[in-house]
Protein backbone atom coordinates (compact mmCIF):
# COMPACT_ATOMS: atom_id res chain seq x y z
CA UNK A 1 0.00 0.00 0.00
CA UNK A 2 2.83 2.47 0.96
CA UNK A 3 4.26 1.59 -2.58
CA UNK A 4 1.17 2.57 -4.22
CA UNK A 5 1.09 5.74 -2.52
CA UNK A 6 4.30 6.68 -3.65
CA UNK A 7 3.42 5.96 -7.07
CA UNK A 8 0.57 8.26 -7.19
CA UNK A 9 2.33 10.98 -5.22
CA UNK A 10 5.45 10.63 -7.69
CA UNK A 11 2.44 11.06 -11.33
CA UNK A 12 3.16 13.88 -13.02
CA UNK A 13 -0.31 15.29 -13.97
CA UNK A 14 -0.67 15.90 -17.80
CA UNK A 15 -0.97 19.33 -19.11
CA UNK A 16 -3.84 20.97 -20.14
CA UNK A 17 -4.00 21.34 -23.57
CA UNK A 18 -4.77 24.27 -25.80
CA UNK A 19 -7.31 25.59 -28.52
CA UNK A 20 -5.71 28.82 -30.93
CA UNK A 21 -8.01 31.38 -32.05
CA UNK A 22 -6.54 33.91 -34.99
CA UNK A 23 -8.74 37.19 -34.95
CA UNK A 24 -7.53 39.37 -38.43
CA UNK A 25 -8.64 43.52 -37.77
CA UNK A 26 -8.27 46.03 -40.11
CA UNK A 27 -5.04 46.35 -42.46
CA UNK A 28 -4.22 42.31 -41.32
CA UNK A 29 -6.39 40.28 -43.19
CA UNK A 30 -3.89 39.04 -45.47
CA UNK A 31 -2.18 37.62 -42.78
CA UNK A 32 -2.12 34.07 -42.14
CA UNK A 33 -4.56 32.45 -39.82
CA UNK A 34 -4.36 29.46 -36.99
CA UNK A 35 -2.71 26.79 -39.32
CA UNK A 36 0.64 28.80 -40.00
CA UNK A 37 0.93 30.06 -36.24
CA UNK A 38 0.31 26.38 -35.29
CA UNK A 39 2.51 24.54 -37.47
CA UNK A 40 5.55 27.51 -35.97
CA UNK A 41 4.64 26.40 -32.69
CA UNK A 42 4.74 22.67 -33.30
CA UNK A 43 7.55 23.00 -34.95
CA UNK A 44 9.67 24.86 -32.49
CA UNK A 45 8.14 23.03 -29.65
CA UNK A 46 8.45 19.16 -30.86
CA UNK A 47 4.84 18.65 -30.37
CA UNK A 48 1.52 19.81 -31.18
CA UNK A 49 -0.04 21.47 -28.28
CA UNK A 50 -3.61 22.65 -29.55
CA UNK A 51 -6.95 21.08 -29.67
CA UNK A 52 -9.99 22.60 -31.04
CA UNK A 53 -12.29 21.26 -28.37
CA UNK A 54 -9.35 22.60 -25.34
CA UNK A 55 -10.59 24.01 -22.16
CA UNK A 56 -8.23 26.73 -22.17
CA UNK A 57 -8.26 29.25 -25.26
CA UNK A 58 -5.29 31.03 -26.58
CA UNK A 59 -6.43 34.01 -28.53
CA UNK A 60 -4.13 36.08 -30.50
CA UNK A 61 -5.50 39.62 -32.57
CA UNK A 62 -3.86 41.14 -35.64
CA UNK A 63 -4.42 44.54 -36.61
CA UNK A 64 -2.44 47.36 -38.14
CA UNK A 65 -1.39 50.83 -36.37
CA UNK A 66 -0.06 52.73 -39.18
CA UNK A 67 3.26 51.24 -40.31
CA UNK A 68 3.02 48.56 -37.75
CA UNK A 69 0.78 45.14 -37.35
CA UNK A 70 0.70 44.67 -33.76
CA UNK A 71 -0.31 41.18 -32.06
CA UNK A 72 -2.28 40.79 -28.83
CA UNK A 73 -2.03 37.65 -26.90
CA UNK A 74 -4.56 36.38 -24.02
CA UNK A 75 -4.40 32.83 -22.72
CA UNK A 76 -7.86 32.50 -20.82
CA UNK A 77 -9.49 29.29 -18.60
CA UNK A 78 -12.56 27.58 -19.23
CA UNK A 79 -14.18 30.42 -16.70
CA UNK A 80 -13.14 33.04 -19.01
CA UNK A 81 -9.81 34.42 -16.46
CA UNK A 82 -6.89 35.52 -18.16
CA UNK A 83 -4.08 33.55 -17.10
CA UNK A 84 -1.33 34.96 -19.41
CA UNK A 85 -1.15 38.11 -21.78
CA UNK A 86 1.44 39.61 -24.00
CA UNK A 87 1.74 42.05 -27.15
CA UNK A 88 4.21 42.66 -30.11
CA UNK A 89 4.89 44.83 -33.27
CA UNK A 90 6.95 44.95 -35.99
CA UNK A 91 7.05 46.81 -39.61
CA UNK A 92 8.63 43.66 -41.73
CA UNK A 93 5.30 41.95 -42.34
CA UNK A 94 3.13 39.28 -41.04
CA UNK A 95 5.08 36.12 -41.14
CA UNK A 96 7.68 38.12 -39.27
CA UNK A 97 5.25 38.78 -36.44
CA UNK A 98 3.36 35.59 -36.77
CA UNK A 99 7.31 33.92 -36.02
CA UNK A 100 7.36 35.93 -33.15
CA UNK A 101 4.32 35.25 -31.36
CA UNK A 102 4.69 31.33 -31.90
CA UNK A 103 8.46 32.21 -29.91
CA UNK A 104 6.38 34.08 -27.19
CA UNK A 105 3.67 30.74 -26.98
CA UNK A 106 6.68 28.23 -27.19
CA UNK A 107 8.57 29.67 -23.58
CA UNK A 108 5.29 29.93 -22.12
CA UNK A 109 4.46 26.43 -22.82
CA UNK A 110 7.56 25.73 -21.56
CA UNK A 111 7.92 27.88 -18.59
CA UNK A 112 4.48 26.53 -17.48
CA UNK A 113 4.16 25.16 -14.32
CA UNK A 114 2.70 21.99 -14.73
CA UNK A 115 5.47 21.32 -17.48
CA UNK A 116 8.33 21.99 -14.88
CA UNK A 117 7.43 20.02 -11.97
CA UNK A 118 10.54 19.31 -9.65
CA UNK A 119 12.04 15.52 -10.85
CA UNK A 120 10.39 12.36 -9.02
CA UNK A 121 11.76 10.80 -6.00
CA UNK A 122 13.66 7.60 -5.99
CA UNK A 123 10.69 4.91 -4.76
CA UNK A 124 11.57 2.21 -2.83
CA UNK A 125 12.84 -1.24 -4.11
CA UNK A 126 10.27 -3.83 -3.74
CA UNK A 127 10.01 -5.42 -0.37
CA UNK A 128 12.27 -2.76 1.41
CA UNK A 129 11.03 -1.38 4.89
CA UNK A 130 9.33 2.35 4.86
CA UNK A 131 11.86 5.25 6.47
CA UNK A 132 11.64 4.98 10.14
CA UNK A 133 12.91 8.54 11.05
CA UNK A 134 10.22 10.22 12.21
CA UNK A 135 10.91 13.75 10.85
CA UNK A 136 10.26 12.22 7.26
CA UNK A 137 6.39 12.93 6.46
CA UNK A 138 4.70 10.10 5.22
CA UNK A 139 3.42 9.85 1.36
CA UNK A 140 -0.08 10.24 1.81
CA UNK A 141 1.14 14.06 3.73
CA UNK A 142 3.25 15.08 0.20
CA UNK A 143 0.46 13.71 -1.51
CA UNK A 144 -2.55 16.14 0.11
CA UNK A 145 0.07 19.19 0.05
CA UNK A 146 -2.03 21.92 -1.45
CA UNK A 147 -0.04 23.36 -4.83
CA UNK A 148 1.09 26.59 -5.14
CA UNK A 149 -0.86 29.35 -7.32
CA UNK A 150 0.28 29.14 -10.36
CA UNK A 151 1.68 32.62 -11.70
CA UNK A 152 -0.23 34.13 -14.73
CA UNK A 153 3.32 35.37 -15.97
CA UNK A 154 7.23 34.76 -16.15
CA UNK A 155 8.59 34.32 -12.49
CA UNK A 156 9.82 37.52 -10.74
CA UNK A 157 7.66 40.05 -13.07
CA UNK A 158 4.30 41.01 -12.44
CA UNK A 159 1.25 39.62 -14.36
CA UNK A 160 0.64 41.99 -17.65
CA UNK A 161 -3.32 43.80 -17.79
CA UNK A 162 -5.18 42.18 -20.40
CA UNK A 163 -4.83 44.19 -23.49
CA UNK A 164 -8.29 45.93 -24.36
CA UNK A 165 -10.38 45.06 -27.11
CA UNK A 166 -8.89 46.56 -30.19
CA UNK A 167 -11.55 49.02 -31.41
CA UNK A 168 -11.85 50.73 -35.26
CA UNK A 169 -8.68 52.86 -35.69
CA UNK A 170 -9.29 56.45 -35.41
CA UNK A 171 -8.85 59.00 -38.08
CA UNK A 172 -5.49 61.19 -38.43
CA UNK A 173 -4.29 64.18 -39.80
CA UNK A 174 -1.33 63.80 -42.43
CA UNK A 175 0.70 66.75 -43.32
CA UNK A 176 3.59 66.43 -46.44
CA UNK A 177 6.28 69.04 -47.82
CA UNK A 178 8.17 67.55 -51.10
CA UNK A 179 9.98 68.29 -54.38
CA UNK A 180 8.48 67.66 -57.48
CA UNK A 181 9.62 67.63 -61.37
CA UNK A 182 6.52 68.25 -63.81
CA UNK A 183 6.94 67.24 -67.79
CA UNK A 184 4.03 68.80 -70.23
CA UNK A 185 2.30 71.29 -68.12
CA UNK A 186 4.61 73.62 -69.16
CA UNK A 187 7.39 74.21 -71.98
CA UNK A 188 10.09 72.23 -70.93
CA UNK A 189 10.38 70.26 -67.79
CA UNK A 190 9.73 72.24 -64.45
CA UNK A 191 10.57 71.97 -60.87
CA UNK A 192 8.72 73.05 -57.43
CA UNK A 193 7.71 72.23 -54.49
CA UNK A 194 4.55 70.38 -53.18
CA UNK A 195 2.39 71.39 -49.73
CA UNK A 196 -0.29 68.32 -48.78
CA UNK A 197 -2.68 68.28 -46.11
CA UNK A 198 -5.38 65.41 -45.54
CA UNK A 199 -6.93 62.59 -43.45
CA UNK A 200 -5.87 59.15 -42.74
CA UNK A 201 -8.24 55.92 -41.65
CA UNK A 202 -6.16 52.50 -42.04
CA UNK A 203 -4.99 51.98 -45.13
CA UNK A 204 -7.58 55.19 -46.91
CA UNK A 205 -6.75 58.57 -47.08
CA UNK A 206 -7.68 61.72 -48.39
CA UNK A 207 -5.42 64.93 -49.23
CA UNK A 208 -5.39 68.30 -50.89
CA UNK A 209 -2.28 69.04 -52.56
CA UNK A 210 -0.85 72.45 -53.46
CA UNK A 211 2.19 72.86 -56.39
CA UNK A 212 4.11 75.46 -57.73
CA UNK A 213 6.21 74.79 -60.89
CA UNK A 214 8.78 77.02 -62.85
CA UNK A 215 9.94 76.02 -66.25
CA UNK A 216 13.54 75.60 -66.68
CA UNK A 217 13.09 76.22 -70.48
CA UNK A 218 14.23 79.73 -71.00
CA UNK A 219 12.73 80.47 -74.36
CA UNK A 220 10.09 79.00 -77.12
CA UNK A 221 10.88 78.92 -80.62
CA UNK A 222 13.66 81.43 -79.82
CA UNK A 223 11.52 83.94 -77.93
CA UNK A 224 12.63 84.82 -74.71
CA UNK A 225 10.03 83.66 -72.23
CA UNK A 226 9.16 82.87 -68.16
CA UNK A 227 6.56 80.19 -67.16
CA UNK A 228 5.06 79.36 -64.15
CA UNK A 229 2.10 77.33 -62.81
CA UNK A 230 0.66 76.55 -59.69
CA UNK A 231 -1.89 73.43 -59.45
CA UNK A 232 -4.12 72.13 -56.52
CA UNK A 233 -5.33 68.07 -56.68
CA UNK A 234 -7.44 66.24 -54.57
CA UNK A 235 -6.36 62.51 -54.05
CA UNK A 236 -7.76 59.72 -52.84
CA UNK A 237 -5.10 56.67 -51.60
CA UNK A 238 -5.19 53.10 -50.90
CA UNK A 239 -1.78 51.97 -49.17
CA UNK A 240 -1.28 47.51 -50.00
CA UNK A 241 2.03 47.52 -47.54
CA UNK A 242 4.80 49.57 -49.25
CA UNK A 243 2.73 50.69 -51.80
CA UNK A 244 0.57 53.97 -52.13
CA UNK A 245 -1.78 53.97 -55.22
CA UNK A 246 -3.74 57.37 -55.91
CA UNK A 247 -6.67 58.91 -58.38
CA UNK A 248 -6.00 62.43 -58.74
CA UNK A 249 -7.91 65.28 -60.03
CA UNK A 250 -5.94 68.76 -60.72
CA UNK A 251 -7.10 72.00 -61.46
CA UNK A 252 -4.62 74.64 -61.73
CA UNK A 253 -3.24 77.84 -64.24
CA UNK A 254 -0.02 78.41 -66.19
CA UNK A 255 1.20 81.67 -66.49
CA UNK A 256 3.29 83.21 -69.96
CA UNK A 257 6.01 86.31 -69.31
CA UNK A 258 7.12 87.66 -72.56
CA UNK A 259 10.88 89.04 -72.25
CA UNK A 260 10.74 90.96 -75.58
CA UNK A 261 8.08 93.54 -76.45
CA UNK A 262 6.12 91.10 -78.47
CA UNK A 263 1.93 90.64 -78.33
CA UNK A 264 0.45 87.68 -76.77
CA UNK A 265 -3.03 86.03 -76.37
CA UNK A 266 -3.84 83.97 -74.06
CA UNK A 267 -6.24 81.01 -75.28
CA UNK A 268 -6.65 79.39 -72.03
CA UNK A 269 -4.26 79.53 -69.36
CA UNK A 270 -5.90 77.43 -67.07
CA UNK A 271 -5.26 73.83 -66.95
CA UNK A 272 -7.51 70.56 -65.40
CA UNK A 273 -6.96 67.12 -65.58
CA UNK A 274 -7.48 63.50 -64.26
CA UNK A 275 -4.73 61.04 -63.47
CA UNK A 276 -3.36 58.21 -61.25
CA UNK A 277 0.02 58.12 -58.88
CA UNK A 278 2.05 54.82 -58.13
CA UNK A 279 4.37 55.24 -55.33
CA UNK A 280 5.76 53.95 -52.04
CA UNK A 281 6.31 54.79 -48.68
CA UNK A 282 9.50 54.13 -46.15
CA UNK A 283 8.62 54.49 -43.18
CA UNK A 284 11.00 56.33 -40.76
CA UNK A 285 9.06 55.88 -37.30
CA UNK A 286 5.81 55.71 -35.61
CA UNK A 287 4.63 58.98 -36.93
CA UNK A 288 7.17 60.14 -40.09
CA UNK A 289 7.42 58.46 -43.50
CA UNK A 290 9.34 59.35 -46.61
CA UNK A 291 7.34 58.65 -50.04
CA UNK A 292 8.41 58.66 -53.60
CA UNK A 293 5.96 58.49 -56.49
CA UNK A 294 5.57 58.61 -59.95
CA UNK A 295 2.47 59.72 -61.80
CA UNK A 296 0.43 60.42 -65.05
CA UNK A 297 -2.54 62.77 -65.55
CA UNK A 298 -4.94 63.55 -68.78
CA UNK A 299 -4.63 67.09 -69.35
CA UNK A 300 -8.90 67.37 -69.94
CA UNK A 301 -8.35 71.44 -70.84
CA UNK A 302 -4.71 72.65 -71.37
CA UNK A 303 -2.76 75.61 -71.03
CA UNK A 304 -1.84 77.86 -74.56
CA UNK A 305 -1.00 80.81 -75.87
CA UNK A 306 -0.49 82.72 -79.40
CA UNK A 307 1.07 85.52 -80.40
CA UNK A 308 -0.56 87.75 -83.05
CA UNK A 309 0.65 89.96 -85.44
CA UNK A 310 -0.50 93.31 -85.96
CA UNK A 311 1.87 94.93 -88.64
CA UNK A 312 4.68 93.58 -91.10
CA UNK A 313 7.23 94.37 -88.50
CA UNK A 314 5.91 91.77 -86.02
CA UNK A 315 7.21 88.48 -86.65
CA UNK A 316 5.08 85.52 -87.88
CA UNK A 317 2.47 83.69 -85.18
CA UNK A 318 3.54 81.87 -82.88
CA UNK A 319 1.26 79.01 -80.77
CA UNK A 320 2.30 77.07 -78.14
CA UNK A 321 -0.06 74.35 -76.41
CA UNK A 322 0.79 72.14 -73.24
CA UNK A 323 0.60 68.42 -74.39
CA UNK A 324 -2.77 66.46 -73.42
CA UNK A 325 -0.36 64.44 -70.91
CA UNK A 326 1.00 65.49 -68.24
CA UNK A 327 3.70 63.61 -65.74
CA UNK A 328 5.58 64.36 -62.34
CA UNK A 329 7.58 62.67 -60.54
CA UNK A 330 7.85 63.65 -56.81
CA UNK A 331 9.91 63.05 -53.34
CA UNK A 332 8.87 63.78 -49.72
CA UNK A 333 8.41 63.40 -45.98
CA UNK A 334 4.96 62.83 -44.59
CA UNK A 335 3.38 63.23 -40.82
CA UNK A 336 0.72 62.19 -38.92
CA UNK A 337 -0.75 63.13 -35.82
Amino acid sequence: MVLLCAAEAHAAPEPPAVRIEVQRGPGAEGCPDETFLGSEVARRLGADPFEDDAPRALTIHIAREGPELTASLALRDREGKTQWADGFSTRSGCEELLSGVALAIVAQLLGAPEQANSPPEPSAPSGAAPPSEPSAPPPQARRAAPEPPRPTGPAGAPPRPEPPPAGPERLRLEAGLGASLGLGITPGVATGMTLSFGVRRSDWSIAVEGRGLVSLAQEVEGILMGTTGFTAATLACYRGGPLVGCGLATLGAVRFSARDPWTMTARSDSVFGLGARLGTEWPLSRRWSVQGYAEATWMVNEAAFTRVTHDSATPAPLRWASSPLGAALGLGVTTSY
